[in-house]
């Protein structure tokens, strides 16, 4: 059966919501939740407390990027998708290599309970090299999915 203009759209592009705060932001947020006892990870039985800021990463953050990399996956491309598909792909592949790879680093920082400026230039120095990337694969995608949305009748509200 085929997709749905809608599950193309929301898959492959709105899903992107999931990377509103990647970077430093995202270690703020993962920072309070553990202050608040809310780290979490899940397997196959559910979800519990993460062991740790790695556990957490690699428990939850990679875990949900897996699942929605395989849906992305299960899209069947068109000659119209398939550029969109393509684009929503490498922007959450890109992503997900810097959770399996910078983020855990910063982690195991954070676990290890390395000084407060040792973590912040970790993260500076992840953005530094990672956000003209993220941002490139980011526009590339939107600037797919924009009037794509549009010539569907999809309502789109951006900030």
């Amino acid at each position: 059966m085929e997709n749905t203009p809608e599950e193309y759209f929301d898959i492959s592009a709105l899903n992107t919501n999931l990377f509103m705060e990647f970077g430093s932001k995202d270690f703020e947020t993962m920072q309070q939740n553990k202050n608040a006892n809310q780290l979490i990870a899940f397997d196959e039985k559910g979800t519990f407390p993460a062991k740790s800021y790695e556990d957490h990463i690699l428990r939850f953050k990679v875990a949900y990027l897996n699942q929605s990399i395989k849906k992305i996956e299960d899209l069947k491309p068109t000659e119209e998708t398939k550029p969109m598909i393509d684009a929503s792909l490498d922007l959450f592949n890109f992503v997900k290599n810097k959770y399996e790879n910078d983020y855990v680093k910063i982690a195991r920082l954070m676990d290890k309970k390395a000084p407060k400026e040792t973590v912040d230039k970790a993260i500076a120095d992840m953005e530094a090299t990672t956000f003209p990337v993220f941002e490139a694969k980011y526009k590339k995608l939107w600037d797919l999915a924009l009037p794509y949305a549009k010539e569907h009748g999809i309502d789109v509200k951006t900030f």
